[in-house]
């Protein structure tokens, strides 16, 4: 009997949390940039390291135990200026709202490590490489 009402009181408390409140989706981050060799296009903006910037901001923004960053990649070649990079977490948060937050401020990271990137290299916008963008650029989209 004891255990009866043991396992009722467990049940009923249960009840009161929802199981399925818990959002945890997956998140990429990628980068493009104009890229180049590293010896001919010395000194352009690479977007794996406003990738890397990137990761040194969400780890400042977004709560511990909120995040898993599961991929973190870029560039094709060896003496190469990346011209891609790519990051991919785990979001994990109570409910919608917060995980809707927790993406604003993944958004937000990423475009502050792109602009990082882009001033460290006084890159601004409008301005062309080769009559592309010379600048490094941030999308961000769930998965």
């Amino acid at each position: 009997m004891k255990r009866l009402i043991l396992t009722l009181a467990f049940v009923v408390a249960a009840a009161g949390t929802p199981a399925f409140g818990q959002q945890s989706t997956g998140v990429r981050v990628e980068f493009q940039g104009p890229g180049g060799h590293s010896f001919g296009a010395y000194g352009r903006v690479s977007a794996l390291h406003a990738a890397a910037r990137t990761v040194i901001l969400l780890q400042k923004a977004l709560p511990a135990g909120s995040y898993q960053i599961t991929n973190l990649t870029g560039g094709n070649s060896v003496n190469a200026i990346a011209s891609d990079g790519i990051i991919e977490l785990k979001l994990t948060a109570r409910n919608a709202k917060a995980y809707d937050a927790l993406v604003a401020a993944v958004t937000k990271a990423a475009e502050e490590g792109a602009a990082a990137e882009n001033a460290f290299r006084g890159v601004k916008a409008g301005d062309l490489t080769a009559g592309a963008p010379a600048t490094v650029r941030s999308i961000v989209t769930r998965f």
